[in-house]
């Protein structure tokens, strides 16, 4: 429990309990402080430049991740819109052909979602196993030989969309940014603390001040981990796309447990038994999902007989 708790902490998944806590601490720790204090002046000009210094480049750096959020967003739909229009077009090729490359359409996607969105390179074996195939086909009609040049086009744009994605991925925040913001934090809530004078206003005040910014720091690290409105930008349009092409939405457990996604009607549900990034002995198991305390059912049903 504690190892899944301090998992999600440090994953940005909490955020009330964070910064509740540090408002609580800020606001204790005011009390207690009270007058026992040094030169107000000095305080105040101290707490000036370390507010002007955090907000600065907690501003700048929420807009650097916003704006490489937004990329990967839309390059993810452009590759998923490829991926439809190359599941729809292969109806011209025979149906065995058409078949064996939709399934590994539906790998490549699976895929995909096995692996967070910062290793976006780790689907890369499906991705190719899929451009082969595509590549192997062998027109046999003007339809079939028109049809063809378009997939061909379509897996030459979403291999450069890959590409970007890759490239947009890996621009996260390095340690001596995530150091530097920390440092300011813990400057700047020290001082949030000594400046009330140990008034119960100025206390609240204080902690209240101090809530707000652990909230932005949650919301920083979300967005580091492109995961900042991930239900409506991800997991809905991918649980349109699987149902568009006739597949079952695929949804991992622990983001149905985390209350980040919770699909409804026939799902298939994965379980992943290993650490991260062990994806071999992943189990899944297509369930009957309603919706969230329809009936008294708020949880997945128990894998304990998966089909793999």
């Amino acid at each position: 429990m504690l190892k899944s708790w301090w998992h999600s902490f440090t994953l940005g998944e909490l955020v009330v309990i964070p910064a509740t806590l540090v408002a609580v601490a800020v606001a204790g720790a005011s009390i207690v402080i009270g007058a026992k204090r040094g030169d107000i002046r000095v305080d105040v000009a101290l707490a000036s430049m370390a507010t002007f210094l955090f907000g600065v480049l907690l501003a700048f750096t929420i807009v650097r991740t916003r704006e490489r959020l937004a990329q990967v967003q839309d390059l993810v739909a452009k590759s998923n819109a490829s991926l439809f229009s190359l599941h729809q077009m292969l109806a011209v090729f025979r149906p065995d052909d058409c078949a064996r490359v939709r399934t590994l359409i539906d790998e490549h996607l699976t895929d995909q979602i096995d692996y967070r969105l910062i290793d976006h390179e780790l689907a890369a074996p499906s991705y190719i196993r899929l451009t082969d195939a595509v590549h192997a086909l062998n027109p046999r009609t003007r339809q079939e030989d028109s049809v063809y040049r378009e997939l061909v086009g379509l897996c030459i744009e979403m291999r450069e969309n890959r590409a970007l994605i890759e490239a947009a991925t890996g621009q996260q925040m390095s340690a001596i940014e995530w150091t530097g913001l920390f440092l300011l934090l813990i400057v700047l809530l020290g001082l949030i603390a000594v400046l009330p004078g140990g008034t119960l206003l100025g206390a609240v005040v204080a902690g209240t001040l101090a809530g707000a910014v652990a909230t932005l720091m949650v919301l920083l690290r979300k967005l580091d981990l492109l995961r900042w409105h991930e239900r409506v930008t991800i997991w809905e349009p991918t649980t349109r796309l699987f149902r568009s092409m006739g597949f079952d939405p695929y949804v991992p457990r622990d983001v149905i447990d985390a209350g980040r996604y919770r699909p409804t009607g026939r799902v298939r549900v994965v379980e992943y038994v290993d650490p991260y990034p062990i994806r071999s002995t992943k189990r899944v198991r297509t369930v009957h999902l309603e919706p969230a305390g329809h009936n008294g059912q708020g949880s997945v049903p128990s894998m304990a007989k998966s089909k793999v």
